[in-house]
C-alpha cells in the first residue's frame, strides 16, 4: 500500500450504499514508497489519515483543525502552528498572473518551497514556462503573510475571492472554539489536484 487515500475511497465506493454519509474515519497504518527515497526518507513509514467525504460542508474543515490542535496538545505540542491555504486562492491567483492554465505546475513547483527554497522554485516555474512578469508577480505569495493583502490582489478574481471568503469562514470558527495556533500561508500547495 503506497498510501490510506486510495484504499479509502475504494472503500467508499464498494460499500457506499451501506455507508451513512458523510463518511468519517481515520486510519494509522505503515505504507511503503514506490520510487526510491530521497536522502533522509524512508520507504516503509506510518501515515495517519482522518477524512470526510460525502458534504461540502466548510465545518468539516473546521472539525479537521480541532482534532488536529487536539492531537498536537495531546502530544504535548502546543506551540505547533496549523498553516491554512485554500487551492481556489492558487487557482485566482495563477488566473491574475494570466497563467491559468498552469495551475499544476504552479502547486507543484510551490510544493518544493520549503525544501528547495524560491530561487529553484522560481527557476523550475521558468522552465515550465511561466514569463518572467508571471512569477514577478508571483511575489505576493513569498512576499505576503496576510490574507487581507492576498485578497486585495485577487479583487479580480471570482474564484480567488470565494477562497480568501471560505478560508475567513473557516478562521473565524477556529477563532470562535479558542483555537490559536491558524495561521495563513499562501505559499501553502500540494501538487496534486484533488486536494482542496
Amino acid at each position: 500500500r503506497y498510501d490510506l487515500t486510495v484504499p479509502f475511497a475504494r472503500f467508499v465506493v464498494q460499500h457506499q450504499n451501506d455507508l451513512s454519509f458523510p463518511f468519517k474515519r481515520y486510519q494509522i497504518q505503515p505504507v511503503w514508497r514506490a520510487d526510491r527515497p530521497q536522502k533522509g526518507r524512508y520507504r516503509e513509514f506510518y501515515q495517519c489519515d482522518v477524512d470526510m467525504i460525502g458534504s461540502d460542508s466548510l465545518l468539516n474543515e473546521v472539525e479537521l483543525i480541532q482534532l488536529v490542535s487536539e492531537v498536537f496538545t495531546k502530544l504535548k505540542l502546543p506551540e505547533a502552528t496549523i498553516k491554512l491555504n485554500n487551492r481556489k486562492i492558487l487557482e485566482g491567483i495563477a488566473q491574475v498572473i494570466g497563467e491559468p492554465e498552469k495551475l499544476i505546475d504552479i502547486t507543484v513547483a510551490l510544493d518544493k518551497l520549503d525544501k528547495i527554497g524560491r530561487e529553484k522554485v522560481e527557476a523550475e516555474l521558468r522552465k515550465k514556462g511561466l514569463s518572467d512578469d508571471s512569477i514577478s508577480q508571483l511575489g505576493v505569495l513569498f512576499e505576503s503573510s496576510s490574507l487581507e493583502s492576498v485578497s486585495g490582489f485577487l479583487s479580480d478574481s471570482e474564484v480567488g475571492q470565494k477562497g480568501v471568503e471560505e478560508l475567513n469562514f473557516i478562521f473565524d470558527y477556529a477563532k470562535e472554539l479558542g483555537l490559536k495556533n491558524c495561521e495563513f500561508d499562501p505559499t501553502l500547495a500540494r501538487g496534486l489536484n484533488y486536494y482542496t
